[in-house]
């Protein structure tokens, strides 16, 4: 298919789903994906999800313990591979790393794991539900309708496995066309967990945080931060989500009548926390002030006022929206069963490298015959290499323009991966630096420049800097940036190689366009409260996973992928749009709409919440929750035999993975009477000893926890900074492992201008024109890069 990777070959091997969803964002942008899978499928090929996760797509059969000759055959010809075998499968299959590199020099490898290698859990079993037990990510999101933990009904731990899989696969893709060969990537679900986790996750010597410790979705969680998000009921019974991010605080409390008890605040609203009467309002009345209004006359109201408002819908519902038409986000995909589904459209837009519609999913097998073509591909051979490099973006270098969390967060991630990330704000600072463990989450490890972009010669500064760029990213609204004078035309006269690429929240055309956009509004737009809240529930109030780090992610991979796209067509400049709206929908895209345009969903959490099956759910005990992932043959005859009942692999019911889809109820009625009576380390190791997949549910902030492990510092995934600005911190760090070019975390959040001198004499400014700059105030240099700022901010 067409796009910007369309001359990569794939082939993914993976038994485990994020290796599909990471097939398919890499297919939905050109690159050609063969699926290898057993004979028949796996035990979840024949699930809904595989009409979203493996459009695009190749399929081939075989059985890769018997037939790895084959196996490898088509590993000659491709450029990535996907698997998801253990280190000793793979050793004995000669599919480990060192042999692979000794075969296919050129090939990256990328391995898909539960916990890593370098972790004390390496050795535990895989499953998305396993490790939001053990991490204690069920209980990151309090439900609305019960106490205890919460499964996961968005599959948040397996979309941010396949975004780290893709952008380490990338990197990796980048680092070849340096040192000539290729290398093996790790993506973990224990990395992907961290990953989306440093915006609520720090420590902090004197516990300042902008938000409480706890349930990181309860509505007082901002406590005396000027900041209120969540979900509200109207008085229709409908839901809606409201962000006060930006100035909105006092306009949308005018708007609910409380104009008279909140204060205007001159300058950035979060920095000023509220009084206690405003707490009131904010955390308390807020609730039944909003069942005055239907919902549609409240979001018309806020929107009007420019307050980030939006509906609360179910997944598909989105689909139908007119800002989803006008930019061509759903497509129509012909199918067996439903005749037409409706899915989301590949979520990066390149301007001159266009993205082809989706292929159907193909049946399991059912390019079998073309297996011999396949094989007959030209070998990818190891080239010269042109320089050694350490990371594997370095040499790259992205201006930042944007403000609050996403697009930071995109940079964040390829600053750690090696990429010079340069922070441009404006006098006035990012507005998001009140949020001293928001901000740093998002900006860690980045160079800062402060320059006043409305003056000529600040612009002019600013233009020196973009010539010898690589990328520029940016969230303004639309229009903006071409009033200021960094639209991509006038950037692209400068820099005949500049890649541009713009993060807005709904597209910089339609009728959304200019309307505000926070996290988590756009989540509950595209249906994850509905997804969390379970089958015949009202939508859950939060749910783990949100537009600010899957439009981060998509913004790194897409960055990734339009460099690999300018290198392979030997350079040119390129205009890229990632909007939030193009991220949160992909990251929905088991659900679709059926002919008649009603929403299906590919994965349904039970009215209880608690799995989307018998054999992925949360079992209650005497004393607490017992997690198991048991879905596979080979993992339910486990299971069977643990709780006395070995039989069941024979019973007609149960036969299949289709069969036990379909008995579901019974085998639910089965499992709930065996733990019932049982506490839950009873019943863990009952499980754990006969080898069937479990984990008892931790039902702590283990986040918070293990920001204090010695493993988790050694491996580079906690960082610790006793001289940052905020005074001794330690942070979350590095989600990508690459073998020959690892990342490397390191340093905190930069001070406002922190690196403005040093940036500048780069670009070839004298002393003396630094100088007037700052004199004029044209520019800002931070006076003292050392000790500690004054922050009034905590939760």
């Amino acid at each position: 298919m067409a796009g910007p990777l369309a001359h990569l070959r794939v082939i993914e091997a993976a038994t485990v789903m994020p290796g599909a969803i990471a097939g398919m964002l890499l297919a939905d942008h050109g690159a050609e994906v063969i699926k290898v899978e057993p004979v028949g499928g796996n035990w979840f090929a024949h699930d809904l999800t595989r009409k979203g996760w493996d459009r695009g797509k190749r399929s081939v059969e075989l059985d890769i313990a018997t037939q790895t000759d084959e196996v490898k055959r088509l590993l000659a010809g491709a450029d990535i591979f996907i698997h998801s075998l253990d280190d000793a499968e793979a050793a004995r299959l000669g599919l480990d790393a060192a042999t692979l590199e000794a075969e296919f020099p050129a090939l990256v490898v990328c391995t898909l794991n539960a916990y890593g290698r370098d972790t004390p859990f390496s050795g535990r079993p895989y499953g998305e539900s396993l490790a939001a037990a053990k991490l204690g990510t069920m209980v990151d999101k309090g439900s609305s309708h019960r106490p205890g933990p919460m499964y996961l009904g968005h599959p948040a731990l397996h979309y941010g496995q396949a975004f780290l899989a893709v952008i380490s696969s990338l990197a990796a893709v980048r680092a070849r066309r340096m040192i000539g060969t290729g290398q093996e990537v790790e993506a973990s679900l224990l990395d992907a967990f961290l990953a989306q986790s440093p915006m609520n996750h720090w420590w902090q010597e004197e516990g300042i945080s902008y938000i409480k410790k706890g349930d990181s979705g309860a509505m007082d969680r901002f406590g005396n931060v000027r900041l209120v998000t969540g979900m509200f009921e109207c008085a229709d019974g409908k839901f809606l989500q409201f962000h006060t991010g930006s100035g909105g605080f006092k306009p949308a409390f005018d708007i609910l009548g409380f104009g008279d008890r909140v204060q205007a605040v001159d300058g950035p609203e979060m920095a000023v926390p509220l009084n206690e009467d405003e707490y009131q309002v904010a955390r308390v009345e807020v609730f039944e002030a909003f069942k005055a209004r239907p919902r549609d006359e409240w979001i018309e109201l806020f929107q009007a006022a420019d307050v980030a408002a939006l509906p609360v819908l179910e997944p598909g519902e989105i689909l139908l929206d007119p800002q989803v038409e006008f930019v061509g986000m759903r497509v129509a995909i012909p199918d067996p069963d439903f005749g037409t589904i409706y899915q989301a459209a590949p979520a990066a837009r390149m301007a001159d490298t266009p993205c082809s519609t989706p292929t159907p999913a193909p049946a399991v097998g059912a390019d079998n015959a073309r297996l011999a073509e396949f094989q007959a591909a030209p070998a990818r051979v190891p080239a010269a290499p042109v320089k050694p490099i350490k990371r594997p973006l370095e040499g790259i270098k992205i201006i930042d323009f944007s403000s609050f969390f996403a697009v930071g967060f995109g940079g964040r991630l390829l600053n750690d991966l090696g990429a010079d990330v340069i922070k441009l704000e404006t006098p006035g600072g990012d507005q998001m630096r009140p949020l001293p463990d928001c901000f740093d989450a998002a900006a860690r490890g980045k160079r800062d420049i402060v320059l006043n972009l409305k003056q000529p010669d600040a612009l002019a500064a600013a233009l020196r800097l973009v010539k010898d760029a690589d990328v520029i990213t940016h969230n303004l609204r639309p229009g903006k940036a071409d009033k200021l004078g960094i639209g991509f035309e006038a950037l692209k006269a400068i820099n005949p190689n500049l890649l541009y690429v713009y993060l807005p929240g709904y597209g910089s055309q339609g009728p959304k366009s200019l309307l505000k956009s926070f996290a988590p509004l756009v989540s509950g737009w595209t249906g994850l409260l509905y997804e969390g809240g379970g089958e015949g529930n009202t939508p859950n109030r939060s749910v783990f996973g949100n537009e600010d780090y899957n439009n981060g992610f998509l913004g790194a991979t897409t960055i990734l992928m339009a460099l690999e796209n300018r290198a392979q067509r030997g350079g040119g400049a390129e205009y890229i749009e990632c909007p939030q709206l193009h991220s949160s929908l992909w990251t929905t895209s088991e659900h679709f709409l059926d002919a008649d345009k009603k929403p299906v969903y590919g994965l349904r959490l039970d009215k209880e919440q608690q799995g989307f099956d018998a054999l992925d759910r949360i079992y209650r005990c005497t004393d607490g929750w017992v997690c198991i992932s048991c879905r596979s043959d080979e993992r339910f005859a486990a299971l069977a035999r643990a709780i006395g009942q070995p039989d069941l692999p024979a019973d007609t019911r149960f036969a299949t993975p289709c069969d036990r889809s379909a008995n579901d109820a019974d085998l639910k009625a089965i499992l709930d009477a065996w733990f019932a009576p049982q506490a839950k380390d009873q019943a863990f190791a009952a499980l754990d000893a006969a080898g069937a997949p479990a984990e008892v549910v931790c039902e702590s902030m283990w986040v918070d926890d293990a920001l204090l492990f010695d493993w988790m510092e050694q491996t580079g995934r906690v960082i610790e900074d006793k001289q940052s600005m905020y005074g001794h911190v330690r942070m979350l760090g590095l989600f990508n492992r690459l073998s020959k070019t690892p990342g490397l975390a390191s340093g905190s959040a930069p001070r406002l201008g922190h690196h403005t001198v040093e940036i500048l004499t780069e670009a070839g400014f004298s002393a003396e024109e630094i100088a007037s700059l700052l004199e004029r105030k044209l520019a800002y240099q931070a006076p003292d890069v050392t000790g500690r700022i004054a922050s009034k901010v905590n939760a």
